[in-house]
C-alpha cells in the first residue's frame, strides 16, 4: 500500500536538520584586543566544554534521528494525533541547543552540577515525547504497515522507558557527581544505535 507521510517526514526531517545546525552555531571565538598566536591557541583550548557538548548533542540527535525514521518506515499514513505528537517531539528537538550550550558554559564553573542535571533532564524529555508518539501509532494499529510493525514499535516502546528512566537518574546524580552523570549521557549512544535496528538485530527483545 502507497505510504502518506511524505509531507510529515520531509518537515521532521527539516526540523532535524535544523537542530543540528543550531548546535554549533554559537560556537566561536569573538575578535579581541591583542591578540597572539599563543592566546588564541589558549582560548581554543578553553573551549573544549563546547566541543564536547556539541559532539555529544549531535550524536543524541542524530540517532534520535534513525530511530524516528525507522519509526516512519513503520507507518503508512497518519493522523490528527500522529501530527500533534510528532511536533511535540520536533519542539523538544528543535530547543535542544539550549541545554547543549548551557552545559558547554557552565561546564567548569560552581554551576556545572545543575548544567548536566539539566542537559539530561531535557534528553530524557525528548526521549518521553518520543516513546508518546510510538503510543499513539499503536493504538491507531490502522496507521501501521502491517502486523508485523507492532512487535518492532513495542519494542521502542521498552526502550524508551529504560532510556528515560536513565536520563533523569543522571539528572539526579548531576547534583551530587557530574561526572558519571555527563558520561552515562555519552554513553548511551550505545544503546540508542541497538534499539534503532530492526528487531531481529536488536539487543532489547520484544
Amino acid at each position: 500500500m502507497e505510504k502518506n507521510t511524505a509531507r510529515l517526514e520531509a518537515f521532521s526531517d527539516g526540523i532535524f536538520g535544523v537542530a543540528i545546525t543550531l548546535l554549533a552555531i554559537e560556537i566561536g571565538i569573538q575578535e579581541y584586543e591583542g591578540a597572539t598566536n599563543a592566546d588564541l591557541w589558549n582560548r581554543i583550548l578553553d573551549k573544549w566544554p563546547e566541543y564536547f557538548t556539541y559532539f555529544n548533542s549531535f550524536a543524541t540527535v542524530l540517532l534520535m534521528w534513525m530511530g524516528h525514521n525507522k519509526i516512519f518506515e513503520h507507518l503508512k499514513r497518519s493522523n490528527h494525533w500522529v501530527v500533534l505528537f510528532n511536533g511535540l517531539m520536533l519542539l523538544l528537538v528543535v530547543l535542544f541547543p539550549f541545554p547543549t550550550k548551557i552545559v558547554g558554559s557552565f561546564l567548569g564553573t560552581g554551576a556545572q552540577e545543575t548544567a548536566v542535571s539539566f542537559y539530561a533532564a531535557f534528553t530524557g524529555c525528548i526521549t518521553l515525547s518520543m516513546m508518546l508518539l510510538n503510543l499513539v501509532i499503536i493504538n491507531n494499529k490502522h496507521l501501521v504497515v502491517s502486523e508485523k510493525s507492532i512487535p518492532w514499535l513495542k519494542n521502542m516502546i521498552k526502550g524508551q522507558i529504560i532510556g528515560f528512566i536513565i536520563y533523569e537518574a543522571a539528572a539526579v546524580l548531576a547534583l551530587y557527581y557530574y561526572i558519571p552523570a555527563l558520561a552515562i549521557t555519552f554513553f548511551m549512544w550505545i544503546f540508542w544505535a541497538m534499539l534503532s535496528q530492526d528487531k531481529k538485530e536488536s539487543l532489547i527483545e520484544a
